[in-house]
């Protein structure tokens, strides 16, 4: 009998210590995660280097970053999760946000973000969390950082024509006498010399001008109210009627922002990433500033930015939660302001030295942070590509002169409502 309890308790040990051997390997087993991004080549460098950091920090996940083209990543994610092979984490852009997450390819990250003690939502910007970190009430993406739009210009220029540097007073009649005065002809009558480029967001002239693109419900087009069709011939007039600002024509071989850095352009509005990716690399020989958008009845520009997701369909999600919470962190964050310029969604991060106090042009910089609160991103509505493409092909032919703003408008609406009807 002895011999017998003896045996089976050596059985009952034998089968514990395997299967605390067995948690042992599971807890040590290594989890690989795929992340998509995409990025230039210091983009990537900076990159592989704090993930490298996160791996020394998590031993039980490898990250297998896949550098993408911008351009293909939304394609790429779509034909991943149908053929049942997507991947663990996928930079996501604001551009493309909605259409991915009502078709149900993320993860709703509010339950992690909720349960992780170490996590603070509050730390972000509320404009980029509600412009492309949620969808239908649910937390799909967590920002990384932010483009703002605003108007840089040439300093010297203004100098020579004795106009005041661009302020928070200026509205669209400031600055169109000011683009006017900046305007220089030659002794043909050619222009050598523009007032201003003109924003490539046009919805930002229609947010200026006390109007919106689509209804507060989002189930039509607002293109055909006056509000929204005269913003747009405003827009068109700075081009065909003022010629404040360079037309297609005279762009045809020089880019207005060519122009722009050849001295050639007072005033020239664009985004946050331009100091950086293009000035910066270029080289401009003037001295160069920011200043805020004009406003028409209320002030509003675009902004947009990346983030970060978790695949719905991922098999380590937990680890995935970790890898996003890494890349959209404060030491990230602060790393991606000093190296790249790039606006931080987070608050403590942007208002901190990290961005504001780098020692490169523009010295006002916190002119693209204060003009976050005035931003708009595009409506929360899944068919937003093909509604910008539509959109953005009839007012190509107010801007250009070919018709009025209100034809191009009226045109549009039926095709968007059409759109809005057979959205998911």
């Amino acid at each position: 009998m002895i011999k017998h309890r003896t045996l089976l308790a050596l059985l009952a040990f034998v089968v514990v210590a395997g299967l605390l051997a067995g948690c042992s390997k599971q807890n040590d087993e290594v989890v690989t995660l795929r992340l998509v991004a995409w990025g230039n080549q210091r983009e990537e460098q900076s990159m592989r280097s704090l993930i490298a950091e996160f791996e020394k920090q998590h031993p039980n996940i490898k990250v297998d970053l896949q550098i993408t083209p911008h351009a293909r990543i939304f394609d790429k994610l779509m034909i991943s999760t149908a053929g049942g092979r997507p991947p663990d984490v996928s930079r996501v852009s604001s551009l493309w946000f909605h259409p991915c997450a009502a078709k149900g390819l993320f993860e709703d990250l509010r339950p992690y973000a909720s349960n992780d003690k170490s996590f603070d939502l509050e730390d972000f910007y509320p404009q980029a969390i509600e412009g492309w970190g949620k969808y239908r009430g649910k937390l799909y993406c967590l920002p990384t950082d932010i483009d703002v739009y605003a108007m840089y210009y040439n300093k010297e220029l203004f100098d020579k024509a004795g106009i005041p540097y661009p302020d928070w007073s200026w509205d669209w009649n400031t600055y169109l006498e000011a683009a006017k005065k900046l305007t220089v002809t030659d002794a043909e009558g050619k222009r050598i010399q523009w007032g201003t480029s003109t924003d490539q967001f046009w919805q930002s002239y229609v947010k200026q001008n006390g109007w919106s693109v689509i209804s507060d419900d989002l189930k039509y087009c607002t293109l055909d109210e006056p509000a929204a069709y005269e913003a747009i011939q405003w827009l068109s007039d700075l081009i065909n009627k003022h010629h404040v600002a360079p037309s297609s024509a005279e762009t045809l071989e020089i880019s207005s922002l060519k122009l722009f850095e050849a001295g050639k352009i007072g005033m020239y509005i664009s985004g946050s990433w331009a100091a950086e990716l293009q000035f910066a690399k270029d080289g401009i020989s003037f001295d160069y500033d920011v200043a805020p958008l004009p406003k028409g009845k209320k002030r509003a520009t675009f902004i947009g930015g990346a983030g970060y997701a978790v695949l719905r369909r991922s098999n380590h999600k937990k680890e995935a939660w970790e890898l996003v919470k890494w890349l959209t962190g404060r030491e990230y964050q602060r790393r991606a302001a000093i190296e790249s310029q790039i606006i931080p969604s987070r608050r403590s991060v942007a208002e901190s030295g990290a961005y504001l106090k780098l020692n490169k042009p523009p010295k006002n910089r916190k002119v693209f942070l204060d003009m976050i609160q005035y931003g708009w991103t595009d409506p929360p509505v899944s068919v937003s590509p093909e509604m910008r493409e539509l959109m953005n092909a009839e007012i190509a032919l107010a801007t250009l002169g070919k018709k009025p703003a209100k034809d191009a408008c009226e045109k549009v609406k039926p095709v968007i409502d059409q759109l809005l009807r057979h959205q998911e």
